[in-house]
């Protein structure tokens, strides 16, 4: 992965990622900074890939989820983003991340996301091509319907 200054800016942003956990760590950190310029680059650039925003519909292509983090990025404080509970399947050339996202604005915990970041190797290394992100209730909250499924 490329250095980054003090700005987070990539110097060259035509990072080939070797693995899904640096295109995850490089995720976090554009959604943190706001960077859509190291967003644009941890996405693989296809029609191919999806992004479900919490409590939004799914958004197809490559062009339409950077202008749904631009939109995103446009109206966000200064966001910090602790992921934990992280489960990994890493098959060959695919790997799906299970985390849970803890959003703060200072020292107040904002929202809690459950994410699923779907990841596969390319010809350009390893790209997002899947984010699935949708907020959660605490274990107290939640009440299980036996007939959902």
């Amino acid at each position: 992965m490329e250095n980054f200054d003090d700005n987070n800016q990539a110097k060259d942003l035509k990072i080939a990622f070797t693995d899904s956990l640096q295109v995850e760590e490089s995720f976090y950190q554009a959604f943190q900074s706001c960077n859509i310029e190291l967003m644009k680059d941890v996405w693989d650039q296809t029609d191919e890939v999806i992004c479900i925003h919490p409590s939004a519909t799914r958004i197809y292509s490559y062009e339409l989820i950077i202008a749904s983090w631009k939109q995103i990025f446009a109206g966000q404080e200064a966001v910090s983003i602790l992921v934990n509970e992280p489960v990994y399947k890493i098959k060959q050339d695919t790997a799906i991340h299970y985390v849970k996202e803890e959003l703060y604005l200072g020292d107040n915990n904002v929202a809690s996301i459950l994410a699923t970041n779907i990841y596969q190797q390319t010809d350009h290394g390893w790209k997002m091509i899947a984010h699935h992100a949708s907020t959660t209730h605490s274990e107290s909250e939640v009440k299980i319907n036996p007939n959902l499924h």
